[in-house]
C-alpha cells in the first residue's frame, strides 16, 4: 500500500536559497525515491517560535490530517517544523496517536525523540550529530563513513556541521568490518581496499592504522562507536545515542570485538 505524504515546509521566504519553494522541490524528489504518494503542501512564511499551533500552515495541516488519512507528515528537516523541542516534541506525540509518522528529507529517516538534531538551548548551535573537533576554518569535519549536509534551518540558512551517512563510504566502513571479522588482517584489509580503488578518508589510500587504530582510545575505523549510533564528548565517555548515524548493526560490531580479543589473546600467547 502506497503511503500518503503531507509536506510541511516553514522559511523566512518563498523563494531562494533555503526557501520553501527550495524545501519542496527537495521533498518532491525525497517523496519520489520512495515511491510514496505526496497529497498536500502546507506552509508557513515567518520566524516567531512561540506561534506554533497559530500558524496557518500548521492549523491547515492539523485539520487536514484529521480529515484525510495520511500516513506521514514530511518535513525538510526538523528545525523547520520547529526550533523549540517542546513543540516538535508535542507534534511528535499527536501524530504518533494517529498513526502519523514525521519525516525528514535532510536526514533521510524518520523523526524521532531519539535523533533529533538540537535541543532547546544551551547548545550554541551544536547539534545531536557532529563531531566532536573542528578544522583551521571552525567548520566541523564529517568523518568517514559520513558528509555534511545542506540542511537549513527555518531563515534559510545552512546548519553547519550537520551530518548525514554517506553512503559509498558506509559501504566501506561496514565491509571492513565484515572482512575484519572474518579474521583477515588490518594491512590485507588495507591492500583490498587500495587495490579496489576505494579511497580513504581524506580521499588518501587505505593504511593499516587507520583501519585498527587504538581500541582504548577508540580510534580507528574498527573502534569508531558513532558506527553504532553512539556518541562521545571530548574526554571520549559515552553522550547519547544518534540513531540517524549508525552503519554498522550491533551483531558486526560485537563479532569485530570478539576477533580483536581473539587477536590480543594469541599476540599475548606468542610471547
Amino acid at each position: 500500500m502506497t503511503k500518503k505524504v503531507a509536506f510541511y515546509a516553514r522559511a523566512a521566504s518563498k523563494t531562494g536559497e533555503g526557501s520553501i519553494e527550495a524545501q519542496i522541490e527537495r521533498g518532491k524528489a525525497f517523496v519520489a525515491d520512495r515511491g510514496w504518494a505526496l497529497v498536500g503542501f502546507f506552509t508557513d512564511v515567518e520566524n516567531n517560535e512561540t506561534l506554533f499551533k497559530a500558524r496557518p500552515g500548521i492549523k491547515s495541516l492539523c485539520t487536514d490530517i484529521e480529515r484525510e488519512q495520511i500516513d506521514i507528515v514530511l518535513c525538510d528537516a526538523p528545525l523547520n517544523v520547529s526550533a523549540n523541542h517542546i513543540h516538535v516534541a508535542r507534534f511528535l506525540e499527536e501524530l504518533g496517536s494517529g498513526g502519523i509518522e514525521l519525516w525528514s528529507a535532510a536526514m533521510a529517516e524518520r523523526v524521532t525523540l531519539r535523533n533529533l538534531p538540537y535541543v532547546d538551548s544551551g547548545d550554541h548551535g551544536k547539534h545531536a550529530n557532529a563531531p566532536s573537533s573542528k578544522n583551521d576554518h571552525g567548520i566541523r569535519p564529517a568523518g568517514f563513513g559520513y558528509k555534511l549536509s545542506s540542511a537549513i534551518d527555518v531563515t534559510g540558512r545552512r546548519i553547519f556541521g550537520y551530518r548525514v551517512i554517506h553512503p559509498d563510504e558506509a559501504e566501506a566502513v561496514r565491509r571492513i568490518f565484515r572482512m575484519y571479522a572474518a579474521g583477515r588482517a588490518p594491512r590485507d584489509i588495507a591492500s583490498a581496499l587500495n587495490a579496489d580503488g576505494v579511497k580513504g578518508p581524506g580521499g588518501k589510500p587505505w593504511r593499516e592504522e587507520a583501519i585498527y587504530g587504538n581500541r582504548a582510545r577508540g580510534t580507528g575505523i574498527l573502534n569508531n562507536i558513532l558506527y553504532v549510533g553512539m556518541r562521545q564528548n571530548a574526554a571520549k565517555e559515552f553522550d547519547g545515542y544518534v540513531p540517524a548515524l549508525r552503519i554498522v548493526s550491533d551483531e558486526l560490531w560485537q563479532r569485530v570485538r570478539q576477533q580483536q580479543a581473539n587477536v590480543r589473546r594469541r599476540f599475548s600467547q606468542s610471547r
